[in-house]
C-alpha cells in the first residue's frame, strides 16, 4: 500500500517504480529490485493481478503498448487520489496526467469507478511484488511479522490505497462480485503472513494454539480495524502505538508456552 506524497513530489514511471520506493518511500526502506528477490516460499508464486468487476470488457491491454497505456491511467488515478481526494477525481483529468483524451481512457475502462477498482488492483499487484522481495530479507519471523504489520497498515490518512479499499468495503456487502474483487485482492496478504507463521513454528519460535488459517483471519481483521483509527487521525494512538498493539496481540498468541503449563494442546500447523 503506497504512502501519501507532497504534491511536489515527481510521480514514478513505471520502469523506476522500485527504485522510486526504496528512495523516497520509507516504508520500503531496504527492498530490494524484483530481479534480485531471493529464493524464498515468499517468491514461489508469482503475484498474480487481480481483475477488477466490470459490466463490460473493453481494451484488454493484451499488447506491451496497451498494458503501458493501461497502467499510466492507474498511475495518474492513484496520484490524483492522493492529492485532491477520491471524492474529487475526474476522468478527464486522469486522462490529462496519463498524456491521453478521455476517448482513449474509456478503450480500455468502462467507467470512472472501473478506473478506480482497478486502480486499487494495479497497486495491490505492486504492494506484493515489493512486499515478497523484502520479507525474505528479514532475519527472524517475529521481525518478519513486526515488518508485515509495518507494510499493512496505511501510511497516513492520505494512503490511497486505503481510500479505495474503504470505498470498495462499503460496496462488498450488497455486491457479489465485489466481495469475490477484495478476497482476491486479500489472497496474497493471507499467505505471506501465513508463510512467516509457518516459518516460526517450524523454527520453534511460534507456538501456535490454533489453526494457522485462523490465526492469518483474525490478525488481518485486527490491523483492518486498527488501520480505521489510524485513517481516522487519533492523535494519542500514533502509527507506532498501533503496531505495538498488533504485536502484543500477536506475542499473546504465538510466544510459546513454558514447559510443563496446563492445558496446552499445539494445533498442527495443516491447514
Amino acid at each position: 500500500m503506497l504512502p501519501a506524497r507532497s504534491r511536489k513530489t515527481a510521480w514514478p514511471t513505471l520502469t523506476g517504480s522500485l527504485e522510486y520506493y526504496s528512495r523516497f518511500c520509507p516504508r520500503y526502506a531496504g527492498v530490494i529490485d524484483a530481479p534480485h528477490q531471493a529464493s524464498s516460499a515468499f517468491s514461489r508464486n508469482p503475484a498474480a493481478r487481480v481483475a477488477a468487476p466490470s459490466s463490460r470488457r473493453r481494451g484488454p491491454g493484451s499488447t506491451p503498448h496497451g498494458r503501458r497505456s493501461r497502467d499510466r491511467v492507474l498511475q495518474a488515478s492513484l496520484r490524483l487520489i492522493t492529492e485532491v481526494g477520491i471524492d474529487r477525481v475526474r476522468l478527464a483529468e486522469i486522462a490529462r496526467r496519463a498524456g491521453m483524451s478521455s476517448g482513449q481512457v474509456m478503450y480500455y475502462f468502462t467507467s470512472k469507478e472501473h478506473i478506480l477498482l482497478e486502480t486499487l488492483a494495479w497497486s495491490e499487484h505492486e504492494e506484493t511484488r515489493r512486499r515478497r522481495a523484502v520479507l525474505p530479507e528479514i532475519a527472524g519471523p517475529w521481525r518478519q511479522l513486526e515488518r508485515f504489520t509495518d507494510l499493512y497498515l496505511p501510511s497516513g490518512p492520505a494512503d490511497p490505497a486505503w481510500i479505495l479499499w474503504t470505498e470498495a468495503w462499503a460496496r462488498a456487502p450488497h455486491d457479489a462480485e465485489m466481495s469475490g474483487f477484495l478476497d482476491e485482492l486479500m489472497h496474497p496478504w493471507y499467505d505471506d503472513l501465513a508463510e512467516i507463521v509457518h516459518r516460526g513454528v517450524q523454527e520453534g519460535t511460534f507456538g501456535l494454539q490454533v489453526r494457522t488459517g485462523d490465526f492469518t483471519i483474525g490478525f488481518c481483521a485486527l490491523l483492518d480495524g486498527l488501520a480505521m483509527i489510524h485513517l481516522h487521525q487519533k492523535p494519542y494512538l500514533p502509527r507506532e502505538r498501533l503496531i505495538e498493539l498488533a504485536m502484543a496481540t500477536a506475542r499473546a498468541q504465538l510466544t510459546p508456552a513454558a514447559p510443563g503449563d496446563a492445558g496446552v494442546n499445539p494445533v498442527p500447523i495443516q491447514d
